[in-house]
């Protein structure tokens, strides 16, 4: 089985930080833009000209797909952002609406309104806490009550929570 990739497409190492890949990313905005225009999985993976990976380099309606999906895109998770967050969730009522399964069980689609996102900058007191929290979680004797209190800790930190 060949290997997947490490790096959500769009995105490169710099430095050991994650940084915008420009051919990757422009690709990227082209998936949103061409989606959101009513094209098909199947029409934009048949336009797309940059490999996805090495191994592959043909794209198909479900890698499309999990680009369309990837929240990182937003800026999330310390990745550098890509798309508006407006065109992101506006993507993703399209996709529920597009849904086939759904319209098979003829459901219609619920969408809610959108949950607001509070971006928050990244500082060094988060980035020592994230990676407390995963080297406990990688740890076979933690304590989960410490890895509890940290996440919550953390999440305080993020959103200011007092």
């Amino acid at each position: 089985m060949k290997k997947n990739r490490n790096i959500p497409f769009g995105y490169c190492m710099v430095n050991g930080k994650y940084a915008i890949n420009a051919v990757e990313a422009a690709a990227v905005k082209e998936i949103f833009t061409e989606y959101y225009a009513g094209k098909s999985l199947t029409e934009i993976a048949a336009k797309m000209t940059v490999p996805y990976h090495s191994d592959k380099p043909l794209w198909n309606k479900n890698m499309v797909k999990r680009v369309l999906e990837n929240q990182r895109y937003i800026g999330e998770c310390g990745y550098p952002q890509i798309i508006e967050s407006r065109i992101f969730y506006e993507v993703q009522k399209i996709k529920i609406q597009k849904n086939t399964r759904k319209k098979i069980k003829n459901k219609e689609p619920e969408i809610g309104e959108l949950p607001q996102i509070r971006e928050y900058e990244i500082t060094k007191n988060i980035r020592c806490m994230t990676n407390e929290i995963n080297r406990l979680l990688d740890a076979p004797d933690a304590d989960k009550s410490e890895i509890k209190m940290l996440i919550f800790k953390c999440t305080e930190e993020k959103y200011n929570v007092l």
